[in-house]
């Protein structure tokens, strides 16, 4: 998420939690953008260890 211009952390008892750093209000525009860019971290870690 660095890479993409974002900063983020986990948190809570089972580090379950993801944490935008720093804590800021955004709108729709920004959640897509944060979301999009999650998606595609996750993706690419599910096809990391598929191969």
């Amino acid at each position: 998420m660095r890479e993409l211009g974002i900063l983020m952390s986990t948190d809570g008892p089972f580090n379950n939690v993801l944490k935008v750093k720093p804590p800021m209000v955004f709108g729709r525009k920004d959640a897509d953008f944060l979301l999009e860019m999650l998606e595609r971290v996750l993706r690419e870690d599910v096809m990391r260890k598929q191969a």
